[in-house]
């Protein structure tokens, strides 16, 4: 009985323990992407450059990268009256959250949107008129990312309407 209980003491007192942290994602220091949406009327095209500012994997929002976009739009009309295609750019910030290869998307930043109207008139066959102005650019959705490799996001947004996207990080 004594031999048992000095073989129990001596095991339970040898027994290493090893604590498992969980493993920091390393997020991407560069996404280029280019994104598809569209509406009922208007249909958009853009290319974007994310780059990383920060990375905190303790808060809810894991990382926060600069983005810049540039593209074009389609406004689909009816009338022969009138009818817009113009271009866009757009620098802004997006947050992401989740872990692993997941993410939850949040954009915010500020844009220049270039549009000519093209107008048919009985006294003046064809006028151009700009319409450029300022505007928000806010966006919601889904990206799938890995540290490197393809990434895949898709969501809602102010410009982008309805999109899907494919890219690269690296």
């Amino acid at each position: 009985m004594k031999y048992f209980i000095f073989l129990l003491a001596s095991c339970l007192l040898c027994i290493n323990a090893f604590a498992q942290s969980e493993p920091t994602l390393e997020y991407p220091k560069n996404v280029a992407h280019g994104s598809l949406g569209t509406a009922l009327v208007f249909n958009s095209f853009q290319l974007s450059y994310d780059r990383l500012l920060k990375q905190k994997n303790s808060t809810f929002f894991k990382a926060y990268y600069l983005t810049l976009k540039a593209g074009g739009h389609i406004t689909v009309n009816f009338s022969p009256a009138r009818s817009g295609t113009g271009y866009l750019t757009s620098i802004g910030a997006t947050a992401l959250t989740g872990k692993g290869r997941n993410h939850f998307e949040i954009g915010l930043g500020l844009g220049y949107f270039i549009d000519t109207i093209a107008t048919f008139d009985d006294d003046v066959p064809i006028a151009d008129y700009d319409e450029s102005t300022f505007y928000p650019t806010i966006s919601i959705g889904y990206r799938k990312q890995t540290s490197k490799g393809i990434m895949f996001r898709t969501g809602v947004g102010i410009v982008e309407w309805a999109y899907f996207g494919f890219g690269y990080s690296f």
